[in-house]
């Protein structure tokens, strides 16, 4: 005949099993409270050897606990770093987009339509790039240079941009 000592085993080990359960959800605040119930009962029916394996499982759950909240604020860390990254990316983009800008407003029309002739081909090269036709590209990037080089040189300087693209052409053609 069952006696009342095992009626508090069988609702300690329910709660255990529970806290099992909410382990899994990943309650882990209920997993504790849960497990500090089961602790209780065992203490009142004097098994020692359960007390400390729950008190052992609730060690690993208060670390995991700790675990997490590093973890989370080193991600948190990360992509705020990542964020930062971007808008100075970002910053840096406007403020050449607006140099630019000013620099093709001082031009006259058709060297402004050159000049967005040429970022157009380049926006077009770099994509053929990434699906490896270099042949194409090359081909692309020589008409690039055909168009700085039919910009005279007094209304602007274009010779950091032509080497850029000579460089990018030599590299190119390892690839081939």
């Amino acid at each position: 005949m069952p006696g009342p000592y095992d009626q508090l085993e069988k609702k300690a080990e329910v709660l255990e099993n529970q806290s099992k359960l909410e382990f899994n959800k990943k309650n882990y605040s209920t997993v504790i409270s849960l497990l500090e119930e089961a602790k209780a009962i065992y203490s009142q029916l004097g098994f020692h050897g359960k007390i400390g394996m729950i008190n052992q499982r609730i060690i690993r759950v208060r670390n995991l606990i700790k675990f997490e909240e590093q973890d989370a604020t080193v991600r948190t860390q990360r992509e705020q770093d990542f964020q930062n990254r971007v808008q100075e990316v970002l910053n840096e983009q406007q403020k050449y987009n607006e140099k630019e800008l000013a620099r093709q407003g001082e031009l006259p029309p058709e060297i402004k339509k050159t000049l967005e002739k040429v970022n157009m081909v380049i926006i077009k090269s770099e994509r053929e790039e990434k699906l490896g036709k270099y042949p194409r590209v090359i081909g692309r990037y020589k008409y690039i240079l055909e168009l700085y080089n039919s910009i005279p040189k007094d209304s602007i300087d274009l010779s950091t941009e032509i080497s850029e693209i000579e460089k990018k052409l030599s590299l190119l053609r390892t690839k081939i």
